[in-house]
This record gives structure tokens, C-alpha cells and sequence, in this order.
């Protein structure tokens, strides 16, 4: 039987004791309570500067943790630098470069490359619990089950999971199952058919750490006969088992069992001490007790976490003490996200908190915002794990009465008003931008693949370190991701003058490099270039095109040809130094009739140098007939005299200017994958769907921990996403930039809860969305808005990276809006889709003609006050109306899908007041 839950919500077993909690009611079924208690977790994390370091050898240093709070010493739940936030271990063998351990009374850490914490600042971060109750509860690690949501399939197979089965007479099957999984969109069904026998899904964990506290847990639904039960093991592949109480090793038994089926959704919690064995197997279990039964047994939501400690949550909230969470959508479209969350109130009564507020940083502290309860009538806590994180923020400094503190409270959503890219070019020498009028200028970020970028020569490079100046440029910033940097520079381009270069003028242009091309030298994981020689394009006509020489008898003229190399379209062949020699060594030989004539370029001196091997070579600079129409003035040697009586002549003057006059442009492809496929699924591919790009944003520039962004949800949003090419080069808002990605790719990126999901804008119904019926709504209106109509939509892509003269559009109009509705208005959409048929043409599947589609659309929007069931949607998110009265034809609502545009959220009241869009 399920252990009963008491009033002595602290001493409750697996709230500060080992074993096991099953048969609990999930966290959501106490959205729906009408009675029952609603408790409030606040996580705050203030800062101190630590300098007083010991070495403990190996690049780890330790640190002697006696900072307390009514007694008791604080967790430490962060360790951070200026560049770097290390991760948690559950061991000190453990902290390898770049994680801390803590062991209770003293923090270790490693800092990247064996960084000495003195000779930078290291600040610690400090758990304070505060609470509407007094409750102990679990400070969790970061989940080591592979696919515990059961989000992710290969056939009939959960990845991460291993499946043995012991059938006796029937059939038991596991597959997923969309019937109102507890989480996400799928839950692992196994299925009985007339069976006798078991199913066991499990995970095998070699590198757990003896002697630390885990936590298995997760949920588990019966349908079906009774007799069919659900259990868990923690055992050693099947000799020695852990015990229910937690620390015990014994014989096989199983954890618990339940054989209760009526559909209900249960949690299950076993807090546990590690053993000492090579192997740990988790096993979720399914089995027949008795018969031979039909029915199934679901699980969800399944989790291994260590637990670092058992917390005291100080009941120093007030129901009133959290504010109440805003956001909202600029319009029905996409646009700006707005987020408000107010204030943190806390009690303060006779000073207490105030030599905890001097001790450490509040300014600028994270804060996490849970929200939990107890059921009625004796009913069970809801268990950490289960309490979502309704809000997470930073904290403002301190407001101190004599029975209260306050705190400023910023919404995590603070973030999208940040400015990219994040980095200039800010002096004349080493990393700065060497141009004076490119200092100040922005680090650009770059996406996929972007055509005609002008680089900033950020440094002087001499090459060979000879005395001519040219430049080192950089395309795109890679400072923070090296390992990746750029996937290609495909061609480098100089232009013959800035009106080339606005046109992209192929006639006045000169290809010098791509990869491996001798005049640069490329630094893909830099995002940077070296110039190796002036590469201004020379244009040869008929006028200029005459080598006029001789090898010991009468003057030769030689004119490179239009055959070789071929003309370009315009009819004028046009070379940098290093082809233009090549071409006169070609030519020079064919006329003479030779083999040993050389034209070279010289990087050191930036220079043209022929020469011959033996013989007689003499340059005819000044004399012979049609000189004026001559080369050598174009190559640098002074036409006032011959050059004779030499088998090598150096040109007398640098060949055109420093680099610092050069016209570049840059075809490249943006940031590329790890080996691993972090952001693409594919080792070393190109960054270039919307969804990619909006995860990389996240963790790489925003910092934003991977544990506080929904893998799943992005990883699915990739699917049939389109190319995207993404420059950015001056100062934008990321939610300016989320906006463009989410027009791109139909989707919307969300913050609820304190984690990031990417959410497909599409008509389908995710399992678990809420329904709404007339007795949940407090108050209810419906509208229509003429600003989600529009006559003639507009859309932008493949914006130049520095001019909007070359960005292309599509549009698309609908005389019928203005004669229905009286709405001619334009609108336009910009979007970093790449490719013409992806954005525009053909018209039918585009995103012109989705966007069109839903402008052109009459829809209604609904507002509405419930209590419970809307309070974990995010913005974006869906629900389902259903209700005698609406604005429909029929008179009323029946399970009518909309997205929510805006909504309020008042936790104490346990109130939503929701704007949503009927979505079509």
C-alpha cells in the first residue's frame, strides 16, 4: 500500500529520508482542485566573491564553506567566472576542467585549462530556500536517464531503453501511446493481451557514484484489469536489489507495487543510497500477478537524479508574496514578446533576513519560482520534481522594512531586449579594426550561406614580414566558439570600385580565394583571413594588353588572348597580380618560342619580377612600336628607359595600394556543427535552419544552460524546416531576431517555466492540451480585430548583409480583403529564408502564401478568466473551447482551438486572464 501521507510534511518519507513515495497524485491534477492547499517555492541565489582558495593539485581548488542561514550551511548551486559557468559533479574524482563539486562543508573546483581562481574572479552562488510552508525537499542534479520523457522513438523501440519481456500465454507489447501522456506529446505503453508474464523497460548506469543519494522517479498509470501491476527495481543486472527502505541490500523484490486501475495518472519517488557495484540497473516494470489478464500500464515523466541535499524551504512567503506573471505577443503575427513580473515580497520579522542580505550580492541574483500544493483531506505533497517552475527572473536590490524585504523582479524574458551581435571593433592594433572607420563598428554573426559580405580588416598582416602592409579580416566573430567557427569562405572577391561591389558586378570583379587559395591564407574556427598580396582587379583592353620584349633579336609583342584564359561576359578579361602573371608567362613563352620566361609576384615586396634562366631577356619599357598600349606601367616598371642586360628584372614600384584600399566581398557559409551534431543532428554540418539558429542564440551567446532549453521541441521543429541565411552586422534585439526566425520557420520560441521551447504554429491539437468548458470560465467575451487582416502581404529574404537595395520580396494581394472588410492596409514580413522557392515561387507552399493565408482570414479572438487548467500554457501555447454561448454560427463553442496570444497569470488566485486567437 501506498505509505499515507501526514501533516509533518517535513518528516514525510522521501522529504529528508530515504525510500520510497508512490501511488501520489500528479502536480496537475491540483490545477483542477477546487479545495486543497497551494504552496509557493522561491530558490533565490546570491553571490560572493570568494578569492581565499587552496590548491588541491591538478588544476582543482578548494574552498571552506561555512556561510549558514538560521544555523544551517547554504548549498552551493553555482560557481562562476567572467567567461565561464562550470557544472555540477556528484563526486571530487569528478571535477574534471570546468565543473565543481560540493561536499557540504567544502566547494572544489576546476577551472577551464587549470585556471588559478586568484588571478580571476570566481564568484560562488549560494542556495536560500523560502517557502509559504515549512517543508524539506530535495536540491536534484541534472537527470542521468536517456529519454526519460519517452519523447523519443525508433519504431516500436524508446531510444536510450533497453526492452526484455517474459511472456507466458498472450501477447505484452511496448509502444508509444499519444492518449494523454502526463508530459510532452508521447508516454511508453505496455500492453497486455490476454497475457500472463512481464515487461521490463530498463537503463543500465556504469559511472553513478557510490554513496550518493539518487533519486528514481516518475509517473505511472493501470487501465484495464486488476491484477496487472506496476513496480520498480534497482538491482545489479539481476543478483542484488536495493531494498524499499532505501539503503538496504537484499534478495529480489520489487520497490513497489500497485495494482490500482482506474486510469489515474500516479508519481512514484525512490530516494536511494548508491551501492558500491560496477553496474546499476533502473527497471520499470509491468507484470500479471495473477490470471490472465487484458490492460495496460503506462510510464512518463521518468527520472535518475542524484540528490546533492535535503533543503529546508523557511516559510517566510505570504500568499500574496509572488507577483503575478505577464506576457504577451506584439500581435497576432509574431512580433516583440513583453513580459512583466512586479516584486518579491518576503517576511522579515525581527530582523532576521537582514545579515543575510549583507553578507552576499542580491543585485542582479537568480530567483526560481515553483509553485506546489497538498491535496485535501490528508492527501500527499506534490514532490519537487513534480512543482513546475512558474517564473525564474533576477532579482533587483533590496528593499528593507523592519517586517518586510522586496525585491525588484525581472522576468528571464529580460533577455530578448538584448543586443546583438554583442562585440565591436574597438581600437587600431591586435583585435581591434585597424580602418578608422570601421572601429566601433559591429563583430558580425553569420548563419548559412550569405553572398557578398564585406569584412573589416581588424589587424595589418605582412606577409613574410616584409616591409609592405596589407590586412588580416574577419568575416564573422568566433570568439566565443572556436571549435566550430565557419563552415567555408566559398569565393573572396575584389571589386573594381564600390558600384562593382554594391551590384555584385561579375564583369568588374576578380575570384582570388576560397579554400587553400595561395592569395589567403583562410582561419575557418577564427572566422578570419590573411591577405598574402594586393589583389586589386586589373582590366586589360586592347589599349593597355602589349608585352613589348625581346630574347637577343627583334622586339616581340605579346597580348594575352581571348581564348585563354576565357573572357569574361563583359568581353574584358579582367586578373589579379597572380593570374595576370601566370597569363604572361604563358604568353611570353608562346610568342618566344621558349620554355623558361617567368612572371612571378613577389609577396614580400608586393612586386613583379620576370625572369629567365639563361639566354638574353630584355624588356622593351620605353622603346618599340604602339608602347604607349604597353603592360608595364600596369606591372609597376618605369617606361622612361629599357630594362637590359639582366636575366631578372624587378619591377621598380608596389604594385597597386595597401590592402587598406582593397574592395572585398566574402561569399561564406555561416557557423558549422561540432563532430558531435549539437545543433544540427549532423557532425561538422552548417547552422542553417531557423530552429538551429535559435538554440545556438540561446546556449552560445546567450548563455542560456542547456537544461533550461526543451531539446525535444527543437529537435522536432528542425523537420521540414527550410535554409535560412542569417547575417547580422549592426546592432539588432533578439526578440527582433526571434521574430524574423519564427516568420521563417512557422513557429514560435516560448519561456515557460524557465525553459525554452520551440513550438510549430500549425492546426494540430498537442496531446495534453487543456480543455475548457462553461463551468471553468469566470468571465468570457469574444471580438474580431481588424489589425489580423491585411490586403497585401509582403515578404522579405535573403537580405543583403549590407545594403537593403539588393534584399528580394515577394507579395501577394487579395482585392476581396478591402471589398469584405474594408482593409487594403500592406504588411510585410521579414524573413532569413535563403531560397526563392522556399519564400515566394512557386506560390503554393511557400511561406508568402502561409502568411497570406492567415491575413487573409476573418478570426475570432476570445477573452476569458479561468481558474487552474490555463495557468501552465505559455503564450503561444494552445487550448480548446468548449461553451454554450460564442461567437459562432451555431451559437456556441465545441472544442474550438485557439492560441493563446496574451495572458496573466496570479498564482495566489490561482487565476488566468487569457487573449487568444482562433486558430485556423
Amino acid at each position: 500500500m501506498p505509505v499515507p501521507a501526514s501533516d509533518a510534511i517535513a518528516s514525510d518519507v522521501g522529504h529528508g529520508a530515504l525510500g520510497i513515495r508512490y501511488g501520489l497524485r500528479p502536480f496537475r491534477d491540483l490545477l483542477s482542485e477546487t479545495v486543497g492547499q497551494r504552496h509557493l517555492w522561491v530558490e533565490m541565489r546570491p553571490k560572493k566573491l570568494v578569492t581565499a582558495w587552496a590548491t588541491e593539485g591538478g588544476g582543482v581548488w578548494s574552498w571552506a564553506v561555512s556561510e549558514t542561514f538560521d544555523g544551517v550551511v547554504l548549498d552551493v548551486v553555482g560557481v562562476r567566472t567572467l567567461t565561464e559557468t562550470l557544472a555540477r559533479v556528484e563526486a571530487q574524482a569528478l571535477a574534471t576542467a570546468g565543473k565543481f563539486y560540493y561536499s557540504g562543508t567544502t566547494l572544489y573546483i576546476h577551472l577551464m585549462g587549470d585556471a588559478v581562481p586568484s588571478a580571476t574572479s570566481v564568484v560562488v552562488e549560494f542556495g536560500v530556500h523560502i517557502g509559504t510552508h515549512g517543508v524539506v525537499q530535495p536540491v536534484l542534479g541534472v537527470d542521468r536517464l536517456a529519454n526519460g520523457s519517452f519523447e523519443a522513438w525508433t519504431g516500436a523501440a524508446p531510444d536510450g531503453w533497453t526492452v526484455t519481456s517474459g511472456v507466458s500465454a498472450g501477447t505484452i507489447t511496448v509502444d508509444k501511446t499519444t492518449s494523454d501522456p502526463l508530459e510532452g506529446s508521447y508516454a511508453a505503453r505496455v500492453t497486455f493481451a490476454a497475457a500472463t508474464g512481464a515487461m521490463r523497460i530498463r537503463q543500465d548506469f556504469t559511472t553513478l557514484v557510490a554513496g550518493q543519494v539518487y533519486r528514481f522517479s516518475g509517473a505511472y498509470r493501470i487501465t484495464g484489469a486488476a491484477g496487472i501491476l506496476a513496480a520498480i527495481y534497482i538491482d545489479d543486472a539481476g543478483t542484488n536489489f536495493v531494498l524499499p527502505d532505501g539503503r538496504t541490500i537484499g534478495a529480489s523484490t520489487q520497490v513497489f507495487t500497485d495494482t490500482s486501475n482506474d486510469g489515474a495518472w500516479r508519481r512514484f519517488a525512490f530516494d536511494f543510497l548508491c551501492p558500491a557495484w560496477g553496474t546499476l540497473r533502473a527497471s520499470l516494470f509491468a507484470q500479471v500477478v495473477t490470471g490472465t489478464l487484458t490492460g495496460t500500464v503506462d510510464f512518463d515523466d521518468v527520472r535518475l537524479s542524484p540528490i546533492y541535499r535535503f533543503a529546508y524551504y523557511e516559510p517566510l512567503l505570504n500568499v500574496d508574496s509572488i507577483p503575478t506573471v505577464e506576457a504577451a505577443r506584439a500581435d497576432s503575427f509574431w512580433g516583440e514578446m513583453s513580459s512583466a513580473l512586479g516584486s518579491l515580497s518576503l517576511l522579515n520579522g525581527g530582523g532576521r533576513l537582514e545579515p543575510l542580505l549583507a553578507a552576499y550580492d542580491w543585485l542582479g541574483a537568480d530567483a526560481i519560482i515553483r509553485v506546489g500544493g497538498r491535496y485535501q483531506l490528508g492527501g500527499n505533497e506534490t514532490l519537487m520534481d513534480d512543482c513546475p517552475v512558474i517564473a525564474s527572473g533576477k532579482l533587483g536590490a533590496p528593499t528593507v522594512t523592519d517586517s518586510a524585504v522586496s525585491f525588484d523582479l525581472e522576468d528571464d524574458r529580460k533577455l530578448l531586449l538584448r543586443t546583438l551581435p554583442t562585440r565591436t571593433y574597438n581600437d587600431n592594433s591586435g583585435t581591434g579594426a585597424y580602418q578608422p572607420a570601421d572601429r566601433g563598428r559591429s563583430r558580425a554573426l553569420l548563419w548559412g550561406t550569405k553572398t557578398g559580405i564585406r569584412p573589416v580588416q581588424y589587424d595589418i598582416h605582412t606577409t613574410g614580414g616584409g616591409p609592405v602592409s596589407l590586412g588580416s579580416y574577419e568575416v564573422a566573430d568566433c570568439t566565443d566558439w572556436p571549435a566550430i567557427g565557419l563552415a567555408w569562405m566559398d569565393y573572396v572577391y575584389w571589386y573594381t570600385d564600390e558600384d562593382a561591389a554594391l551590384v555584385r558586378s561579375a564583369a568588374r570583379r576578380v575570384a582570388v580565394g576560397s579554400t587553400g587559395a595561395s592569395s589567403i591564407v583562410e582561419s575557418l574556427p577564427t572566422g578570419r583571413f590573411d591577405v598574402l598580396h594586393d589583389m586589386r582587379p586589373i582590366i586589360l583592353t586592347d589599349e593597355n594588353n602589349k608585352l613589348h620584349f625581346d630574347i637577343g633579336g627583334a622586339v616581340l609583342v605579346a597580348a594575352p588572348s581571348t581564348t585563354w584564359p576565357p573572357y569574361p561576359l563583359s568581353g574584358l578579361p579582367t586578373y589579379d597580380p597572380t593570374s595576370l602573371c601566370s597569363e604572361i608567362t604563358y604568353w611570353m613563352n608562346t610568342i618566344a618560342g621558349t620554355s623558361d620566361i617567368r612572371c612571378i609576384f613577389k609577396d614580400v615586396t608586393q612586386k613583379v619580377q620576370i625572369e629567365r634562366d639563361s639566354g638574353t631577356l630584355n624588356l622593351r619599357c620605353a622603346t618599340g612600336a604602339d608602347v604607349q598600349m604597353g603592360i608595364w606601367a600596369i606591372l609597376g616598371f618605369n617606361v622612361t628607359a629599357d630594362r637590359t642586360g639582366s636575366l631578372g628584372y624587378l619591377a621598380d614600384r608596389v604594385f597597386t595600394s595597401p590592402a587598406g584600399d582593397q574592395i572585398l566581398r566574402i561569399d561564406a557559409r555561416g557557423y558549422g556543427d561540432d563532430g558531435a551534431g549539437t545543433y544540427t543532428g549532423t557532425a561538422s554540418a552548417v547552422i542553417e535552419k531557423a530552429p538551429d539558429i535559435g538554440r545556438f542564440i540561446l546556449r552560445e551567446i546567450l548563455k542560456v544552460p542547456a537544461s533550461a532549453i526543451n531539446l525535444p521541441s527543437f529537435v522536432a521543429a528542425r523537420t521540414g524546416a527550410k535554409p535560412c541565411s542569417l547575417y547580422i552586422g549592426s546592432p539588432r534585439t533578439v526578440s527582433d531576431v526571434f521574430s524574423e526566425l519564427e516568420t521563417s520557420g512557422n513557429f514560435d520560441f516560448v519561456l515557460n517555466g524557465g525553459v525554452w521551447y520551440c513550438l510549430p504554429r500549425d492546426t494540430s491539437t498537442p496531446a495534453g492540451t487543456p480543455a475548457l468548458v462553461d463551468a471553468d470560465f469566470l468571465s468570457f467575451g469574444s471580438h474580431y480585430d481588424p489589425e489580423d487582416l491585411y490586403g497585401t502581404v509582403r515578404l522579405t529574404y535573403n537580405d543583403a548583409p549590407d545594403s537593403d537595395e539588393l534584399t528580394e520580396m515577394g507579395e501577394v494581394s487579395a482585392a476581396a480583403v478591402a471589398l469584405r472588410h474594408g482593409r487594403p492596409d500592406q504588411r510585410a514580413f521579414a524573413t532569413c529564408l535563403r531560397d526563392k522557392a522556399d519564400a515566394t515561387y512557386p506560390l503554393s507552399g511557400s511561406r508568402l502564401e502561409a502568411i497570406a493565408a492567415q491575413a487573409q482570414v476573418k478570426r475570432r479572438r476570445f477573452r476569458f478568466s479561468t481558474k487552474g487548467k490555463a495557468l501552465q500554457v505559455p503564450v503561444g501555447g494552445k487550448i480548446l473551447l468548449t461553451r454554450s454561448r460564442g461567437l459562432d454560427t451555431t451559437g456556441a463553442l465545441s472544442s474550438l482551438l485557439v492560441r493563446v496570444i496574451s495572458k496573466r497569470d496570479d498564482w495566489t488566485r490561482w487565476v488566468s486572464d487569457v487573449e487568444a486567437i482562433e486558430v485556423v
